[in-house]
């Protein structure tokens, strides 16, 4: 990877809003979990990293999935923070694997302090920022990380398996905020534009990013361009011998165990 700018995306609405020009076959191309379901390669099937996160119980049916649509994508690595999610992945993309790192040691404890104070952790698409800068970039571009502030989370519907365990409700209901905090994920970025070494800007306006950093300009050279494609609709229903209908079932009996402990009289 020889550009010094990043392009950092996740499946925010603001993905469907990038102008030719903001983004160049150029730039290097971070995309976050669930990318492959866009119903257009919005940055074209070149991606440089994918940044894998999320329930490492459901990432097996995650990379799954992507493995059976592969050919969609020039998919050129992937890694992750989390060592559950790296060890599903390495069964179909263990040869793409890089470790996840941080540009130095000043930025890995302060994201450090910073996780500890918020009492959560950064959403993936904030690690994919962090791994950005790691990996040299100048220019970090944010595409699709919206923090959930609008009517719809993705620019595609969730399938059966997707909601029956993130719930019916995943494309309308906002940030998970007993997972994640918006304050969180500002706070590294702040910590980031106060090190002066790299560039931050998003996509469109509209977001908690607007406080923070402009809209990135329209740039010389070669647009991505949006390539139609015909999605999958779903997780895959089997990840090696494991059905997902064995994950769905133990979501049940958990929901319904913490049910009971709540019933149950003090």
């Amino acid at each position: 990877m020889t550009s010094k700018t990043y392009v950092v995306a996740g499946s925010g609405l603001s993905l469907t809003r990038v102008r030719s020009g903001q983004v160049l076959t150029s730039d290097q191309i971070i995309r976050t979990n669930n990318f492959f379901f866009e119903p257009l390669a919005y940055l074209g099937k070149r991606v440089d990293m994918a940044f894998m996160g999320g329930d490492p119980r459901i990432a097996p049916f995650m990379f799954e999935t992507l493995w059976r649509i592969r050919a969609d994508y020039d998919l050129r690595a992937w890694t992750s923070h989390n060592p559950k999610v790296i060890r599903a992945g390495q069964r179909r993309f263990g040869p793409l694997y890089q470790p996840m790192r941080y540009r130095d040691a000043a930025i890995e404890t302060e994201v450090a302090t910073l996780m500890a104070h918020h009492d959560r952790k950064p959403t993936t698409g904030l690690y994919a920022v962090l791994m950005a800068h790691a990996m040299g970039a100048e220019r970090i571009i944010l595409a699709g990380i919206d923090f959930y502030n609008g009517a719809q989370r993705y620019p595609f519907e969730p399938g059966r398996h997707y909601k029956d365990l993130m719930g019916q409700d995943l494309n309308t209901r906002g940030m998970d905020h007993h997972l994640h905090d918006p304050a969180l994920d500002l706070a590294i970025l702040e910590a980031l534009l106060r090190r002066g070494d790299v560039e931050l800007s998003c996509i469109a306006k509209g977001s908690l990013l607007d406080t923070l950093m402009p809209c990135a300009l329209l740039r010389p050279g070669d647009p991505v361009v949006q390539t139609p494609r015909t999605p999958p609709t779903d997780w895959v229903a089997r990840a090696g011998i494991y059905p997902i209908a064995w994950l769905k079932l133990l979501r049940r009996a958990s929901a319904w165990r913490r049910q009971l402990g709540k019933d149950r009289p003090q």
